[in-house]
């Protein structure tokens, strides 16, 4: 899409007959109390602001999205053709390959299960990871972060998922501080619970996040006025919810550690993934039971399960207990 027109939606933007923002009463219909539903148009300056702060980048580099969902596929199609070669880390959240396979790319393999990240293939014209890595909670090391660089200095574009950061005690630079050719993606899900506002934003140098913009162009208007009015009220509340998030993880992972089964180490984040042998069956055993364990098949992994560290600990407990089961320990 990135060589793609898409001029009717930005002009239509650019050139709104009537100032912002407009009240809804301006239709005739009565207006809530305090007139909180208005219309902003193609941003929010105050909470692009708190993002660009929070995360360490320029205002210009925040680019707000209806979630990282949605995030993650303006960023790809912005920097994706049919007949391009994009290259994927794997095990992978699905919808990151899928995204570009649907757009008529080559997907190639960037393997992270059971050894550092390698060079990116020089045919690819951008480089799809995530940090903490989803499913396996591992980190990107210096080194992983030093060949990623280099792919971008030769022209690629990286677009790195960081909606599990932070998570993480310290975390550190989002990668679009990095590099100019980082994208970082994330949203007020994973780390502070409030998936519900479908509220998240693309991170990066204001000539990346113009072709992000021309891809958002065709399937969005504006982020919606609610979610960023409770975003900001949720605002001053972010280390606490993130504290909740939190709360069961140490305690569950040494249950994991405890419990003899084979898993990978995670740094950070909410998951780790399981070795079962056929993730897929032992997914449908515990579905059985009432347990619910993400299938490795859906990142690429089918000998494993993803399991929630964050669950309660009770209910993690029963999960640990059905996998010794299946696993015949």
């Amino acid at each position: 899409m990135r060589n793609a027109l898409f001029p009717h939606m930005e002009w239509a933007k650019a050139h709104s007959r009537h100032p912002l923002p407009v009240e809804l009463g301006f239709s005739g219909a009565k207006a809530p109390k305090g007139s909180l539903f208005r219309e902003h148009g193609t941003g929010e300056p105050e909470l692009e602001a708190r993002i660009a702060r929070r995360y360490g980048v320029p205002k210009d580099n925040v680019y707000l999205v209806g979630g990282t969902s949605l995030a993650n596929f303006v960023a790809i199609a912005a920097f994706c053709d049919a007949g391009d070669t994009v290259a994927v880390e794997t095990p992978c959240y699905a919808p990151l390959s899928g995204i570009p396979r649907g757009l008529g790319a080559t997907v190639v393999d960037l393997p992270r299960l059971d050894r550092p990240l390698g060079p990116v293939p020089d045919a690819a014209s951008l480089a799809v990871v995530t940090t903490p890595h989803n499913p396996t909670g591992r980190l990107l090391a210096d080194a992983e972060w030093a060949e990623l660089a280099r792919f971008a200095d030769r022209g690629g574009v990286v677009l790195v998922d960081e909606v599990y950061r932070d998570l993480q005690r310290k975390p550190p630079k989002v990668a679009a501080a990095r590099h100019p050719r980082f994208l970082t993606t994330a949203s007020f899900t994973k780390a502070y619970g409030l998936g519900a506002l479908r509220l998240g934003w693309v991170l990066g140098a204001p000539d990346l996040l113009a072709n992000v913009r021309r891809a958002d162009n065709l399937i969005s208007v504006q982020v919606a006025t609610p979610s960023i009015l409770a975003a900001r009220r949720a605002w001053p509340r972010l280390d606490a919810l993130r504290r909740k998030a939190m709360r069961h993880v140490p305690a569950n992972l040494r249950a994991l550690r405890k419990s003899g089964l084979r898993f990978v180490e995670p740094e950070a984040g909410l998951t780790a993934i399981v070795h079962v042998g056929d993730g897929d069956a032992a997914a449908a055993a515990l579905e059985a039971q009432g347990i619910g364990v993400a299938r490795g098949s859906f990142f690429g992994a089918p000998g494993y399960v993803r399991v929630a560290l964050h669950a309660e600990p009770m209910q993690f407990a029963k999960g640990v207990a059905a996998l010794r089961a299946y696993c015949g320990l």
